[in-house]
């Protein structure tokens, strides 16, 4: 009788397979993750493109940019109007004509802090509650409820794209004569107003009025294509201390991003050698879309190169009497770099690496500077 032997595998054999696996699922991985990135950049430029082309539609019927108002409306009691950011001019060119008519763009007594909004209008508390895609990255993920602060009673919509406000007005950059004291407008693209002038730091309405800026499309006068519009902003978890120091809001202890005529590669510098966040300023950031003050940071300036740990301020009344005087730069979760569309509706992925003279000039509207297609 022949006996038939079944051969088996060996333990060796065995195990060389299952190397064999790992090795290709090592390298499977990557391209995997790497193809999920690349679709959630395409979606966040879609969501810039959406947004920039809300700004042009509100621009052809209004003759200049959205208004962002800053600084809740109260203030220590003063006050009855505003407080709405840029993103609630634009929802009804954004296929959110519903949100905007339940907004209160005239009476707003108190913003999200004291929990349920109170005024007049008891639906608008509802549409700040609302999660809209199209202001969100996904790239990002990070959902900030304001949990470290303990004065938030509900959670509103989050959000993760800026508006160009140029340059803090105290900063130089190359060409620019000292200001001898005598702030100019800022640079950017987004028409700001601060809601009361007469509070706290800011003591007199003349002394708050440089904060008031409306910009129209003739004044883009370095030309849409070369003037970024809106970029992205890496949202804070709401503990106001997060490992990542980009969420946070920073300052350094020189305080040399608010000194007088301080040129801009000072303040670069500066910011390289490290910076310390302050909490209390954190916990709101990217926190609600819908209503605006100096923490929630809907704007941001083209200072510091992208993805860099930001320094937003030194001190609090900065933020408090010129939501613009900050040198906050974009962030993303995107490999080497951030989104960034221009006037002209087009989208850019600006490389952390960019050329800061391109940079810069990449965020004034008006100084006639000319930037090569290569350095960014």
């Amino acid at each position: 009788m022949i006996s038939l032997r079944r051969r088996g595998f060996t333990l060796i054999e065995l195990l060389v397979v299952i190397a064999i696996i790992a090795v290709l699922i090592a390298l499977l991985l990557p391209a995997v993750q790497s193809a999920r990135e690349a679709a959630r950049r395409m979606q966040c430029t879609n969501n810039l493109k959406q947004l920039s082309l809300g700004f042009a539609n509100y621009m052809d019927i209004n003759s200049v940019t959205p208004m962002h108002q800053y600084r809740h409306a109260a203030e220590g009691g003063a006050g009855r109007s505003g407080c709405h950011s840029w993103y609630c001019a634009i929802l009804p060119y954004m296929e959110q004509t519903a949100m905007y008519n339940n907004l209160n763009m005239t009476y707003t007594d108190q913003w999200v802090y004291s929990g349920p909004l109170m005024g007049p209008n008891p639906t608008e508390n509802t549409v700040i509650r609302a999660a809209v895609s199209s202001f969100l990255c996904p790239s990002d993920g990070v959902i900030n409820n304001s949990s470290g602060s303990g004065d938030l009673a509900f959670q509103p919509g989050n959000f993760n794209y800026v508006a160009n406000s140029g340059h803090p007005r105290n900063i130089l950059m190359p060409g620019d004569a000292p200001n001898g004291g005598a702030l100019p407008p800022l640079s950017g693209i987004i028409s700001m107003t601060r809601m009361h002038n007469a509070q706290g730091p800011c003591p007199t309405a003349a002394a708050a009025a440089t904060a008031n800026l409306t910009v129209s499309l003739a004044s883009i006068t370095d030309g849409t294509s070369n003037t970024a519009c809106l970029s992205e902003s890496l949202v804070n978890d709401g503990t106001g201390n997060h490992r990542d120091p980009r969420r946070n809001l920073n300052y350094t202890n020189s305080g040399i991003v608010q000194q007088a005529d301080v040129p801009a590669l000072l303040v670069v510098q500066d910011a390289q050698r490290g910076v310390i966040n302050w909490q209390a300023w954190s916990y709101y950031k990217g926190l609600s879309w819908a209503y605006s003050d100096g923490w929630e940071r809907h704007v941001y300036a083209h200072v510091l190169p992208p993805n860099m740990p930001n320094v937003h301020t030194y001190n609090t009344a900065t933020i408090q009497c010129q939501e613009g005087d900050s040198a906050m730069n974009p962030s993303s979760n995107h490999p080497g770099g951030v989104n960034v569309s221009f006037m002209d509706g087009s989208v850019r992925f600006i490389k952390n690496s960019v050329s800061l003279p391109a940079w810069w000039a990449l965020g004034t509207r008006n100084k006639g500077e000319i930037v090569s297609a290569d350095a960014y």
